[in-house]
């Protein structure tokens, strides 16, 4: 088959009838994740901005794909069509976190047979972030949320004793003087986690285009403890503003807005190492 290079225009409407039927097909599976996002205590707030963010790395990658010879490919059927089957089978058993996967690999898949090797190569990027959307089973986020606020209820005890407070642990509560404040599942720092982790492999695409790989892998591995860090200052702040000012000071607004301030924070301590690590001017990458 010859290798083709149509104006991109006309390239990406080539595959328009196919996400026309695609949309529908996952139907269930959007519906699902839009549920868990939308959820009072959801970890995933963050999903409905992931194909967003997905789609500006795609058009961001425009003059490359633009210069890439577009062959539709039927080793992309080998992808293609196992995803399919498996979407089918977890709607079937209602497992969403399954069926969410199918969908990134159908996509994978889709492009792969419509446009070729060449283009899903380029585009591996945008479309494994797209990852990032699909929560986790909800028995494992459960599971560990509740191990993360144990730990973070027996650093912030200590914390609290070394700044000479007389603080007792009992599971996640933390009792003092006059007051008892719970560490619930929004302060055990899994949701700050795995939002700040997204973040950061996202910024990875913006640092400059001679980074190394392992200035790279040092911005996601230090969202980890900026996350915790993070979070445990909030806890630390929380804890110290109730036993000063009664449990009501730590409560409504202050609770969750000094979960965005304490984020934004780390969000800025994430862009100031990865400037330190790579000082060049930021550019996207392939």
């Amino acid at each position: 088959m010859p290798t083709l290079r149509r104006p991109l225009p006309r390239a990406l409407l080539r595959g328009l009838p196919f996400l026309l039927l695609w949309l529908p097909l996952f139907w269930p599976t959007w519906r699902w994740m839009a549920e868990r996002f939308a959820a009072h205590d959801s970890f995933y707030s963050h999903g409905w901005l992931v194909p967003l963010a997905s789609a500006w790395l795609v058009w961001q990658r425009r003059q490359i794909l633009q210069r890439l010879p577009q062959r539709p490919s039927a080793a992309g059927l080998g992808l293609l069509i196992p995803a399919l089957a498996i979407h089918v089978l977890a709607s079937w058993w209602q497992v969403g976190f399954a069926s969410g996967l199918a969908m990134v690999a159908a996509l994978w898949g889709l492009v792969w047979t419509l446009w070729g090797g060449r283009v899903i190569w380029a585009l591996r990027f945008p479309l494994l972030f797209l990852l990032f959307m699909v929560p986790l089973p909800g028995v494992l986020l459960i599971a560990t949320s509740f191990r993360m606020k144990l730990v973070a209820a027996t650093l912030a005890t200590h914390a609290l004793r070394l700044l000479g407070l007389s603080a007792v642990q009992a599971g996640s509560t933390i009792h003092l003087p006059g007051v008892s404040v719970i560490v619930d599942d929004t302060c055990s720092g899994l949701r700050s986690l795995i939002s700040l982790g997204a973040l950061a492999i996202l910024w990875t695409s913006w640092m400059p285009a001679k980074s190394r790989t392992w200035q790279k892998v040092a911005v996601c591995a230090a969202s980890m403890p900026i996350a915790l860090v993070a979070n445990m200052v909030r806890i630390l702040v929380l804890v110290l503003l109730a036993a000063i000012y009664g449990p009501e000071a730590a409560e409504g607004f202050i609770h969750y807005g000094s979960g965005i301030v304490v984020f934004g924070l780390s969000v800025i301590l994430l862009m100031w190492l990865s400037r330190r690590l790579a000082p060049s001017s930021y550019a996207v990458t392939g």
